[in-house]
């Protein structure tokens, strides 16, 4: 129920209060609807209105003042609810274009915001206010949607500027309850799902959905679920549940675990056995109960490498220890590759072994589905610019050569590879300082490489 406060002092001599004292009690009546009200959420205040068309009461300016004039046409508004929280308000601005506010916090709002406007929606003793809002300048009215008739501008501001101020500190306590509800909550999720303490049966490691692609660095979200003595099932967040990660222990063949993805590994020499293993405990369980999930690769997946050059660094005048020149940007690696084709869990599979041309070292070996492309980058690095130093520019850095690539074995006609092995650009040559210096020379560009299939 409101409350209304009522403060009134009078000094008056003694023989006039008896002839007063009915003219008193009126006076005090009378003020009494004019006194502080109570602010009440805007659950509460939607609740007195119904969904429908309402009449549209438009701000408009007058002189220095503003003033309401009656639109011809009614705007149909209406309300969402749930439970007994009223979460959105849908306008109809001019009855055609459909505006939705939703409600700054639920449970106890003050007012229905936009995604896409600085307009918001309050409604106080069945005027529905529409309105943009500085804390600086408080209200800044454009309509009210009311049945009734509406008092002057200024009037209106006043009370929604009001009634703003005030329900925010209402909105302060009930924000500073909902954060303890919310801890409390989560504690009690905590408590029930938390591994420690508990008795496990039986563990079930599966993965979120049946991977079709187990190739190198494929992603596969693995979930786990912990069956206890008591017949309770806790799952990890990506199974729908809420038991955390931090409380597994994992041992895994040919890939990494980590926040429930499963990583193929980069290199088919970490898949022994072509295939992926993982093996899931609690961390606290002392008898080590496990569950264990294992899925075949089928090298489904595009394998790219990466042997460009690396670029030349830019020259830098007027800093000891450098030079004003580019430096020259490296060549791209050459390498052979070396493609056999077999069967490997069903599926028809290229092994590539790709070795340094010119030492001879394995720098990485794969395994790829033969309908999956291999990609090799192979390109010169750049030139670094010249720099200008108190005189003469900086010379340009000479470009890197592409490496050579070239590919042999019983696979090396039906392989899908793409090569890119450009030569580099040549750094460019600085300026000169002034005219009577002379610029930097442009670097060289580098030599495109061979490939060969």
């Amino acid at each position: 129920m409101p409350k209304w406060i009522t403060i009134l002092t009078y000094v008056c001599p003694v023989n006039m209060i008896q002839g007063m004292k009915h003219t008193l009690i009126m006076i005090s009546l009378a003020l009494a609807p004019f006194v502080l009200k109570a602010q009440e959420s805007q659950n509460t205040e939607l609740s007195k209105l119904t969904s429908g068309n309402f009449t549209v009461n438009k701000v408009v300016e007058s002189g220095s003042n503003f003033k309401f004039e009656v639109a011809a046409k009614q705007w149909p508004i209406s309300f969402k609810k749930e439970g007994e929280n009223f979460t959105e308000v849908v306008v109809n601005r001019a009855g055609i274009i459909e505006e939705k506010y939703q409600a700054d916090l639920p449970g106890y709002p003050a007012y229905f915001k936009s995604e896409t406007s600085e307009i918001v929606i309050s409604a106080i003793d069945k005027k529905i206010y529409y309105y943009s809002y500085s804390v600086k300048t408080g209200a800044s009215i454009k309509y009210i949607f009311s049945e009734s008739k509406v008092r002057s501008y200024a009037d209106e501001k006043s009370t929604l500027d009001e009634y703003r101020t005030k329900i925010k500190e209402l909105q302060t306590t009930t924000r500073t309850q909902r954060i303890e509800e919310n801890n409390a909550l989560l504690a009690k999720q905590e408590e029930e799902n938390t591994l420690k303490g508990k008795t496990i049966k039986s563990i079930n490691v599966v993965p979120v959905t049946k991977p079709t692609e187990v190739g190198l660095l494929s992603i596969i979200p693995i979930g786990v679920e912990f069956t206890l003595d008591n017949g309770k099932v806790l799952k990890t967040k990506n199974l729908g549940g809420f038991t955390p990660y931090t409380e597994i222990e994992v041992e895994v063949n040919g890939g990494d675990f980590a926040g429930g993805d499963f990583k193929v590994a980069d290199d088919s020499r970490k898949i022994p056995g072509d295939k992926i293993e993982i093996t899931v405990w609690s961390k606290y369980d002392a008898k080590k109960i496990k569950g264990k999930y294992s899925c075949p690769a089928n090298y489904k997946t595009d394998v790219n490498y990466n042997f460009s050059g690396s670029s030349g660094a830019s020259g830098r005048g007027g800093t000891v220890g450098f030079t004003i020149n580019g430096k020259n940007g490296a060549d791209g690696k050459s390498v052979n590759v070396s493609v056999t084709t077999m069967q490997i869990n069903g599926e028809q599979v290229n092994k590539i072994v790709i070795t340094d041309t010119y030492s001879g070292s394995v720098l990485v070996e794969s395994k790829m589905n033969i309908n999956n492309t291999l990609t090799i980058n192979a390109n010169g690095g750049n030139g670094g610019s010249g720099s200008v130093d108190f005189g003469n520019g900086g010379n340009g850095g000479d470009a890197g050569n592409g490496g050579n690539v070239v590919v042999s074995g019983s696979g090396a006609a039906s392989i899908k590879i793409s090569v890119s092995n450009n030569g580099g650009t040549g750094g460019v040559g600085g300026k000169a300082k002034t005219q009577s210096y002379s610029p930097g020379m442009n670097g060289r560009n580098g030599n495109k490489g061979i490939f060969s299939k």
